[in-house]
């Protein structure tokens, strides 16, 4: 039985959507959703929102405004399993898997104090003093690491893969696939000891896109209810069962790269550290 790509789906008429759409629907996405934990969030819990709203004449009630706020975290969860999808296409297609896995890392670095500032000391918005931030929060700084650092970990882990099945295919298929395994599960560990976004799961949902890749509706079943049911809970405290739209999304991608020239790319890794530090500065100098 022949199974249909994504990359195929242009064939079998479906209305495709091209690379350059879905990059722009994941980025939009993630600034709503950080804006909602960056700045709606800070502003209900200090009672800003209430104060900011009231001049204005609109009276909100406390559960009004945390049924805003949960409701843009929900789209919000559309954003990461569309990056995923992105990553693996990107590495499917890369020249150089040293050189992305290196911009990936060298990001996550880069975005580490913007991701602090941004989404992490929420209630440091009276101080723009790193110094004072970082001594407070220190504890709390510790406890999440951004993103980057999962998408970096999982093309690493891609490469290794990639590698193994290829010296090993010939050999056994099973043991190939079976050894290909291991390094997904060291970044997976890495990402958990390291508490980066996502931790664990993350490179679960990415290890499914990409060995399920040619079968892209299996993938994104697979993924997910892998997601749904890993971090849908009180403990993990997501919402990731509201991310099936972007599953769907992903299934109209036309293998293409879009609208969007090859030069710009960098404008996407440039944007999450900058939307981080926007979104810092806003909430100092509205909610000051």
């Amino acid at each position: 039985m022949n199974y249909s790509t994504c990359s195929d789906q242009n064939k079998l008429n479906y209305k495709c959507i091209s690379g350059s759409f879905l990059k722009i629907c994941a980025i939009v996405i993630m600034l709503i959703d950080h804006l909602a934990a960056g700045l709606v969030l800070p502003s209900i819990i200090s009672g800003d929102m209430y104060d900011f709203l009231s001049r204005f004449g609109i009276d909100v009630t406390l559960d009004l405004e945390i049924q805003i706020y949960v409701f843009l975290r929900g789209v919000g969860r559309q954003a990461f399993p569309i990056f995923c999808y992105l990553l693996v296409e990107g590495f499917m297609h890369t020249h150089s898997k040293a050189r992305y896995s290196i911009t990936l890392a060298a990001f996550a670095l880069i975005s580490e104090i913007p991701f602090d500032l941004g989404l992490i000391t929420y209630k440091a918005y009276d101080t723009l003093n790193l110094n004072t931030i970082y001594a407070e929060y220190e504890t709390q700084i510790w406890e999440s690491q951004n993103v980057y650092f999962t998408l970096a970990l999982g093309v690493i882990a891609m490469w290794a893969a990639d590698s193994i099945l290829k010296k090993l295919k010939g050999i056994n298929i099973v043991l190939a696939y079976a050894a290909s395994i291991i390094p997904f599960g060291l970044a997976a560990w890495l990402a958990y000891y390291m508490k980066t976004d996502y931790d664990a799961c993350g490179i679960a949902v990415i290890a499914i896109l990409y060995y399920f890749h040619s079968i892209c509706i299996l993938a994104t079943l697979l993924a997910y209810i892998f997601l749904t049911f890993t971090m849908s809970t009180p403990i993990n405290g997501g919402m990731e069962e509201w991310s099936l739209p972007a599953f769907m999304i992903i299934n109209l991608y036309n293998g293409q790269r879009g609208f969007i020239k090859k030069n710009f790319k960098y404008f996407f890794y440039i944007f999450y550290p900058a939307h981080l530090l926007l979104i810092f500065f806003l909430r100092y100098f509205l909610l000051h």
